[in-house]
């Protein structure tokens, strides 16, 4: 041995490295969030260059649009809504490459693949709805670019699960990114995309959306883009009154948002028209929006900092509200591609602004009303609302301030938010994948909720309490099971005769054999009482070395009902959770 180790010693790391995730981990995070930061930032370039070619500077597009010509305001959208909705309609015409088009769908229920020619056409599309102002974040297109990197560095040599991993790993690194929040991006993946929060998950997008987010600022890129020069948020009285009253609202219009969301998205599907006209009338009628509203155009970036630093607004914040999310529903809803991050975002400062606002107009005393701070829970708690991600809401707008002390105020403002909105909510969030998540999940309830009643099956193969040893040996052949159960002629369970215990006793007493089984069985074998549900006969189900359990009336009477079988119930079980 010379004091080497044994081979066996390094199996389980050989094991580990197998299995992808302390591979991912090591050898593809770190090159993928790198891939990441370079093409999120190269489209935030190319944003800058045709703003600077169409427009004439890199201004915000809200500055722009002050300053364009009411008949601009109009064209403008229009015609990037054209353009956007040729090169959807391209993208569909094409002949469907192997993956999920979004992916957020192929890393949370396919393999991880991400089609190259249709996340860049969607890209594209989504680039020409954002120079021309359309009220859409920049992070969706942004983010399936970074996810797509993700995915073509680990196609050659990983297997789906690790292809999976990757995948998640570019998304993570591509919000972490566009918001330099690593860790929002690595829990936004998590919490959202993957719908579980596991060290083994957690480490390798941790190490992703860091080293994008490294990169990014090594590139010349602004960290924490809403940093404010304030003192610590005061919580007392007042204000802790005011922030509850900013959860409450956030989270009683988060699920009105997402409901005239889907009925804008209905709406304009019954437009009689191709996917061009109708993204182009959901452009025109946001244009004329912003003959009234020019903060409409474009995010919402600006509009927010403008709140943040308490800047003047065209219009009252309230009228500015109420148009930005028209706005975003007209633009989405038609058709577009992009994000509603920071759309929500802005949504969210907007309504704590006005709380503000409406607070310091009361004559109340000690109301003290922080617009700043007020803001700053909105954008979490609205975030919550829509998202039902609280814990990526939570540090998306820590990591944009960088302010410790708004930890408190966002844990409170998104808390409420989201218990809020769970009472009111007819779908479950923003994302397909978490409203299907929840499905299924409630599907797993309602089967665990189910009567045992309702999942027998009749009894076959048993013994009556007077049949002989041989004869139950015979049906053991047949039976191939390790129990039988043994029911009188009432139809009461008696008890269960165990083929070892058969075995035992006829190679000791071969005579026994005309013995009756009654002798020899285990009375106190486990029954069920048929009002139990599944969930809480799960653990006899789970831990028991029996497959077939009988079901009876009650365990007094002990009439039989049926038997339920523990490999077919927890195959189902695995399927639905599979599906999730």
């Amino acid at each position: 041995m010379n004091g080497e180790p044994p081979r066996s010693a390094f199996a389980p790391i050989w094991r580990r490295l197998r299995s992808g995730a302390l591979w991912v981990a090591v050898a593809l995070a770190l090159p993928i969030g790198v891939l990441a930061a370079l093409l999120t930032s190269a489209f935030r370039l190319g944003i800058e260059a045709l703003d600077s070619a169409l427009l004439g500077s890199q201004a915000d597009i809200t500055v722009h649009f002050a300053a364009l010509p009411w008949y601009w305001r109009l064209l403008l959208p229009t015609l990037g809504a054209l353009l956007a909705g040729a090169l959807l309609s391209w993208e569909r015409r094409l002949r469907r490459e192997p993956g999920e088009r979004d992916y957020m769908e192929a890393i949370a229920e396919g393999d991880g693949r991400v089609p190259l020619r249709s996340s860049l056409l969607r890209a594209t599309s989504s680039l020409a709805t954002i120079v021309s102002g359309g009220s859409i974040g920049r992070e969706g297109a942004m983010v399936q670019l970074a996810a797509l990197s993700g995915s073509l560095s680990g196609r050659r040599w990983a297997d789906s699960s690790t292809l999976r991993l990757c995948t998640a790993c570019g998304a993570a690194a591509g919000l972490a990114s566009v918001y330099h929040t690593p860790l929002a991006g690595a829990m936004f993946v998590a919490e959202v995309v993957l719908g579980s929060i596991t060290v083994e998950r957690l480490i390798p997008l941790f190490a992703a959306a860091v080293t994008a987010t490294l990169t990014v600022h090594a590139l010349g890129s602004e960290a924490a883009p809403f940093a404010l020069a304030q003192g610590g948020a005061q919580l007392g009285g007042g204000g802790l009154a005011l922030l509850l009253v900013v959860g409450l609202a956030a989270g009683l219009l988060g699920p009105p948002f997402l409901a005239l969301l889907d009925r804008a998205r209905r709406v304009f599907l019954r437009v009689p028209a191709p996917l061009v006209l109708r993204m182009a009338l959901g452009a025109l009628l946001m244009g004329a929006i912003t003959l009234l509203v020019p903060e409409v155009a474009g995010n919402g970036y600006e509009p927010i900092r403008a709140i943040l630093h308490e800047a003047p607004l065209s219009v009252p914040v309230g009228w500015l509200l109420l148009a930005k999310i028209a706005a975003t529903l007209l633009i989405a809803g038609s058709g577009a591609i992009g994000g509603i991050f920071t759309p929500a975002l802005f949504i969210g400062a907007a309504l704590g602004s006005l709380i503000a606002g409406a607070a310091a107009a009361l004559p109340v005393p000690g109301l003290s009303a922080d617009t700043v701070l007020l803001a700053l829970v909105g954008m979490g708690a609205f975030m919550t609302a829509v998202s039902h991600a609280p814990l990526m809401s939570i540090l998306m707008v820590f990591e944009m301030t960088m302010d410790a002390s708004l930890l408190l105020p966002l844990m409170c403002g998104c808390v409420l938010a989201y218990t809020v909105s769970g009472l009111f909510r007819r779908r479950n969030s923003l994302y397909a994948v978490l409203d299907r998540r929840q499905l299924k999940a409630s599907e797993i309830r309602a089967y665990e909720a189910t009567p045992l009643a309702q999942l027998v099956r009749p009894p076959s193969k048993t013994l009556a309490p007077d049949a002989t040893l041989a004869e139950a040996h015979e049906l053991f052949g047949l039976a191939r099971r390790r129990y039988l159960h043994v029911i009188d002629a009432q139809g009461r369970f008696v008890g269960a005769l165990s083929v070892h215990r058969l075995h035992e006793v006829l190679y000791r007493s071969p005579s026994s054999a005309s013995a009756p089984v009654k002798d020899y069985l285990e009375s106190d074998f486990l029954i069920l009482p048929a009002h139990l549900t599944l969930a809480q006969a799960w653990d006899a189900l789970t831990h028991l070395p029996v497959d077939w359990l009988p079901v009876v009336d009650d365990l007094q009477h002990r009439h039989v009902l049926g038997v339920i079988s523990k490999r077919e119930i927890l195959a189902r079980v695995t399927e639905l959770r599979r599906e999730r």
